[in-house]
């Protein structure tokens, strides 16, 4: 990640935006509660649990994690503005250095031309093991409407040491562990604006303690979780349209 942060806190990089898809103004698929950190064919579960601060930390301070489960009420006002994630930190876990293979998390888009069990696919964020060193995509930032039945989706998979090409045929949703933050009264995690952390499980020995033992920091490329020994990405979601959130204020960076 490049060394200059900008005003806002997200690293200084030229962020990407997901294609034509969002400016149709596609809506996110929703999952069910039932296939929340579902497990993959491999039968590990790449998904291990998701964290949240309520947003990103000032030089020279950190924010503590909690639960993302612990968001009691989620975020109406993402309807009317839409959602824009942005990857603002990743780091492998140093047991899993230079391993074979690694995580992929794609975005899930449900489109017209194709049915509910067939979204679009954004993969937008990936971790490959090297020979002598581990591949991290860099930060970008994307923007999704947020339908007022689901919220914002994703798919978190493994990948295996051949999966290196980003246009690689797309894996079925058993090939991965779905989430949603959701703007819906169901179990996981509510859609909010702030930083989520998704925590990876690469084999069966992956684990972790408690969230609230941890905490988000700036560093010098990016930001990063003081207190993690596993693998991890670091999302912030904010409104895409701040001008259609009358009399809302952004959260402090």
């Amino acid at each position: 990640m490049s060394k200059e942060i900008v005003s806002n806190g997200i690293p200084r990089r030229q962020f990407l935006r997901i294609s034509s898809a969002a400016a149709m103004g596609l809506a996110v698929v929703a999952l069910g509660e039932r296939d929340l950190f579902a497990a993959t064919g491999s039968g590990i579960v790449p998904l291990m649990d998701v964290g949240y601060a309520p947003s990103l930390p000032a030089a020279g301070f950190s924010v503590p994690l909690a639960s993302a489960s612990a968001i009691l009420s989620p975020d109406p006002a993402f309807i009317r503005s839409g959602a824009r994630i942005t990857v603002v930190g990743a780091k492998r876990a140093a047991r899993h250095a230079t391993a074979p293979g690694g995580i992929a998390v794609d975005a899930l888009f449900n489109v017209a031309h194709r049915g509910v069990d067939d979204p679009l696919r954004f993969k937008f964020f990936s971790v490959n093991g090297r020979a002598d060193y581990d591949a991290i995509s860099g930060p970008l930032s994307f923007t999704v409407q947020v339908p007022s039945t689901g919220g914002v989706s994703f798919m978190v998979r493994q990948q295996p040491a051949a999966d290196t090409n980003a246009a690689a045929s797309a894996p079925s949703q058993a090939d991965g562990s779905p989430l949603t933050l959701s703007l819906g009264n169901v179990a996981g995690p509510k859609l909010a604006r702030g930083v989520y952390v998704l925590a990876f499980r690469e084999d069966g020995s992956d684990s972790m303690s408690d969230w609230r033992r941890m905490a988000v920091a700036p560093s010098e490329d990016g930001y990063y979780v003081s207190g993690a020994a596993f693998s991890y990405l670091i999302l912030n979601v904010d409104y895409a349209g701040m001008t259609e959130v009358p009399g809302r204020h952004r959260a402090s960076h």
